[in-house]
């Protein structure tokens, strides 16, 4: 059995728009109503295992999670060739714009990132395979199914992706906190890879080395750093304000 999500409005999204990944569906039985009912009858007619469970104690989830009575168990998540990422921006003929984290850890976070790059029309998402999260239920809860929007890439070495990249066409831009030029100033309308460091390093040396240019947030209160999740996602609108809105 693959990785476990929980949550109505992820697994509805999964169940419109990728369902081929769900291989069984869990429902507690005195939930079984509203939106709760509507997984069931598009779970049946896609021919997608289902259980209904009186005694509803699903394996693999997280005594804390508010699963609200139905749990899905997904095939093992299928992390997307770089390949595809950029296919997105040629098929929607769009300059292209990913999102890469050097090293973010928070499950929270990464699920609050991917919401934001759905939500901006970012093309692709680049995660290193070691020291970073992965794709986990509460990864896939916190992005509010938006994850199925999204082809997710793999890095075994962010840096040499990110060469590669640049090799490709596309600008390397990072996000550091102490740097000269602030997003504001920069020139976005290009195709571009936004790079978010860690929550508590920001990005490492190796990867500031490969950024065509680094850009910080300007802010006005005693804060000198924001959130990881926040800092991308103001970054990602800004790139949308300047491509589309001005």
């Amino acid at each position: 059995m693959g990785k476990v999500i929980w949550g109505i409005n992820p697994i509805l999204e999964y169940l419109r728009h990728d369902p081929n990944k769900l291989e069984e569906i869990v429902i507690s039985k005195k939930e079984l109503r509203g939106k709760v009912y509507q997984i069931l009858e598009k779970a049946k007619k896609l021919g997608i295992s289902i259980k209904i469970k009186k005694d509803f104690t699903p394996p693999g989830v997280p005594p804390e999670a508010h699963t609200q009575g139905v749990v899905a168990y997904l095939k093992e998540f299928d992390y997307a060739p770089l390949e595809a990422l950029l296919q997105r921006a040629k098929d929607k003929k769009e300059k292209a714009l990913l999102l890469a984290l050097d090293e973010i850890t928070d499950p929270q976070n990464l699920g609050s990132l991917i919401r934001s790059a759905v939500a901006a029309g970012a093309h692709g998402l680049i995660i290193p395979k070691h020291r970073a999260a992965g794709i986990t239920g509460t990864v896939v809860k916190v992005s509010s199914g938006a994850i199925s929007h999204l082809p997710i890439h793999q890095a075994k070495n962010l840096g040499r992706l990110l060469e590669e990249l640049k090799d490709r066409g596309l600008w390397v831009a990072g996000l550091e906190a102490r740097a000269e030029s602030t997003i504001y100033q920069l020139d976005l309308d290009l195709p571009l890879v936004w790079v978010v460091g860690s929550e508590e390093k920001g990005l490492r040396p190796s990867i500031k080395e490969k950024c065509d240019f680094l850009a910080a947030i300007p802010m006005r209160g005693p804060l000198d750093s924001l959130n990881a999740a926040v800092a991308g996602a103001i970054a990602l609108f800004e790139t949308l304000r300047q491509r589309y809105y001005r």
